[in-house]
């Protein structure tokens, strides 16, 4: 209630600071589309003539305001859905600098450069491009993420063994990622060679809590995680009579040093005092990670008949763990063999080195034949190759005291015991297809894939999740198997302002380390475009989607443990834009979604080995909205969205049947309706306001506690321009 009372009141100064100076972008707090795009703003943007400097023309625009915000309910559940947070910000802006006509500028010909998203939102966005086309072109972009999630959905403290807050759950986040790219291209427009330089960095950081089982018990832990990595590269693309070819090499280095240390921080109360209790844990696992690849391309068109592309790309990687783990607690007796009675342990500890290498090898050839004016066939045949080799030298070592002071032999698993393992993987695949155009307004296309995999593993050494030295049962094994895949659509135009496509596939695709069988899937896909004049049009689309995933050990399959999935999704939309000052958007989607895993569980302590683990998800969303230009310098826009998911419906789950089964869904409603009006102030000056509303349920079919909230995000912005026109 206090923090209610405290976002109301923060809520009254910052809206009456942001009407006296201003706020920020509507499109910037939601996912929604942006009123910008009414037809005023088209007015606007066609008569955005620009102002004169010098040998360029300028035109730019600057958003700035307020946004407040009142969250009732769950702000944990609010904040990992959007994460808006009240207070001014400089939200919007761009800047765009362009040569006049017959003048060839100084150090660029265009220079752009835009931002969205800076201030207290969850993300951020700034692009710059600039080009002097006989020269240079230079695209840069910078992101940043604000990661906020803290959900009792995963990891749900109602069902964890050992009491967690009911608020937080066992699994959260609240981390920063920047991210950026940054490619310099030299001699753009040169038709014979041109060189590229690229760098993109990457960093990761922030508290994320995380589950332990240890002990014969679950503990949450937090962790500091922080990673980097920086990827350079460079290539050149050139014409070689009539050859295009394309070269780039690459570089990646990645570090992590992410850490847990619990020696400060209580780990909770024991529930029972048989239980394992974590009194202390320490983790250090700094990793490193080195990527070099190159890919080769080229590409020729012969006698206007034959088309043919060939690539290549050949990776290298390793990776590098040093592993260092230190743990103390008491109870720890049915852990340990040979030691029956209660006993503390006074310090464990486990040390592992490991590295891991990985060359891989992609190559691709495809082949392109103009059969006819009306006929095409192509055939692509692609081979891959890889092999993962590593191995880790690991030690561990226990000292025990039992509860009467007796003391325990240390148990020591040293000498640095080794674990190998080899994994090869090979696979040809060959795609076979052909086009048929009948005319201007009907074709077909039709194809068939087959795939065939291999895949030898080799394991060795000793196992190092066991306590007590113990070696592994060596494995030697090999597989090969084979997948048929058969493909076809058509494209239809009964009328001249009616298009149909439909696309089908059945057939099976395999999987590439674990041991399972082939995925026998059915695909369909089938759209409709109607435009009954130019004002109105109408776009229908229905996917199915039907997968199952048969397991499969040693060539033999075991179908009780397999899992069926299948969806359905209908989407439909219908704009209608009477006049340049009205338009209307409206749609339908339904995603259904069912799911059959045969499992094995425990429920009260009783097995289930063939158990049934189902899944559903019936949601429904709805969404409307409007642009109007309600006055030649009023401009309103409304919108209206809704989703509801129903999920199981009546169903009810029966863990203790025979077989039994376990049923998961997500039953919830979320709306979010919205209103915003822009004023045309002058030449230079926008003003906007607005309002939006977001309202979440959960049902109480699947928590203990819903986390339900609704929010209120009133907001204001100035908008200033440079270089408007006076249309």
């Amino acid at each position: 209630m206090r923090s209610s009372v405290r976002e109301r009141l923060r809520l009254l100064p910052g809206l009456a600071l942001g009407l006296m100076l201003m706020a920020v972008n509507a499109g910037a707090q939601q996912p929604s589309p942006s009123p910008k795009t009414s037809a005023e703003d088209k007015t606007v943007s066609s008569t955005q003539t620009g102002e004169e400097a010098g040998d360029y023309t300028i035109v730019s625009s600057l958003e700035f305001g307020y946004r407040g915000l009142s969250v009732v309910g769950d702000h944990n559940k609010y904040r990992s859905d959007l994460n808006y947070k009240a207070g001014p910000r400089l939200f919007d802006s761009s800047f765009l600098m362009r040569a006049k006509e017959g003048k060839t500028g100084g150090l660029f010909d265009t220079l752009l450069v835009n931002s969205t998203g800076w201030g207290a939102d969850p993300y951020g966005h700034v692009r710059i491009s600039a080009e002097k086309s006989s020269w240079y072109r230079f695209d840069g972009n910078y992101r940043r993420f604000k990661y906020f999630n803290f959900l009792n959905n995963i990891a749900n403290p109602n069902y964890a063994t050992r009491p967690t807050d009911p608020v937080t759950g066992q699994h959260g986040y609240d981390t920063r990622q920047q991210m950026g790219d940054f490619d310099l291209t030299i001699l753009p427009k040169n038709r014979q060679i041109r060189f590229t330089v690229g760098y993109s960095p990457e960093r990761y950081s922030g508290p994320a809590f995380t589950t332990y089982h240890f002990g014969g018990d679950d503990f949450m832990l937090l962790s500091e995680t922080r990673s980097r990595a920086n990827n350079y590269r460079f290539g050149l693309d050139a014409r070689l009579g009539p050859v295009d070819i394309s070269f780039l090499q690459g570089f990646r280095r990645f570090r992590d040093d992410s850490f847990i240390d619990t020696t400060d921080r209580n780990l909770g109360v024991n529930p029972a005092l048989t239980n394992f209790l974590l009194t202390s844990f320490r983790r250090n696992q700094p990793a490193r990670g080195h990527i070099n690849f190159t890919r080769f391309s080229a590409h020729t068109f012969l006698a206007r008949k034959l088309d043919v592309t060939a690539r290549i790309i050949y990776t290298s990687s390793t990776s590098d763990v040093d592993f260092v783990e230190a743990f103390t607690g008491a109870n720890f007796n049915t852990r340990v063999t040979g030691v029956p009675t209660a006993n503390i342990l006074n310090l464990g500890t486990y040390s592992f080195e490991a590295d891991t290498k990985r060359p891989q090898t992609l190559g691709d050839l495809g082949i392109t034949y103009m059969a006819t004016d009306k006929l095409r066939i192509s055939d692509t045949f692609r081979v891959e190759t890889f092999q993962i080799s590593g191995g880790s030298l690991y030690s561990s070592a226990f000292f025990l005291t039992r509860t009467n002071g007796a003391p325990v032999p240390p148990i020591l698993a040293n000498g640095n015991l080794v674990t190998n393992r080899i994994t090869k993987y090979r696979k040809l695949q060959n795609t076979i297809e052909a086009d048929y155009q009948f005319n201007d307004r009907y074709s077909i296309h039709f194809g068939y894939r087959y795939g065939s995999r291999h895949i030898e593993e080799f394991y060795n050494g000793f196992n190092p999740g066991a306590i007590v030295p113990a070696l592994v049962v060596p494995v030697a094994d090999e597989e090969t198997n084979h997948t048929n895949t058969f493909f076809g659509g058509f494209r239809a135009r009964p009328l001249k302002n009616w298009t149909i496509y439909f696309d089908a596939e059945r057939g099976a695709a395999d999987n590439v380390f674990t041991r399972l069988g082939n995925y026998d899937y059915t695909h369909v896909r089938a759209r409709s475009r109607y435009a009954p004049t130019r004002t109105l049009s109408f776009n229908v689309s229905v996917i199915t989607r039907d997968n199952s995933n048969p397991s499969e050990i040693a060539g033999v399959s075991l179908q009780d443990f397999g899992v069926d999935i299948k969806s359905r999704v209908f989407t439909s939309t219908v704009s209608w834009t009477p006049n340049s000052k009205l338009s209307f958007n409206a749609g339908y989607n339904y995603n259904w979604v069912e799911s059959d895993a045969v499992v094995n569980y425990f429920f009260n302590n009783v097995q289930h080995p063939e158990g049934h683990s189902l899944y559903f998800m019936r949601n429904n969303f709805f969404f409307f909205d409007t642009v109007a230009q309600l006055h030649p310098r009023v401009t309103l826009y409304a919108a209206y969205r809704i989703n509801k998911d129903t999920g199981q419906g009546d169903r009810r789950a029966d863990p203790t049947g025979t077989p039994g089964f376990l049923i998961t869904s997500y039953p919830m409603s979320y709306q979010s309706p919205e209103a915003r009006v822009a004023v045309r102030l002058n030449r230079w000056l926008d003003w906007n306001v607005g309002y939006q509303y977001y309202n979440y349920r959960e049902s109480p079919l699947i928590t203990v506690r819903p986390q339900n909230y609704h929010a209120h995000l009133p907001y204001v912005s100035l908008r200033i321009y440079f270089g408007r026109g006076r249309g």
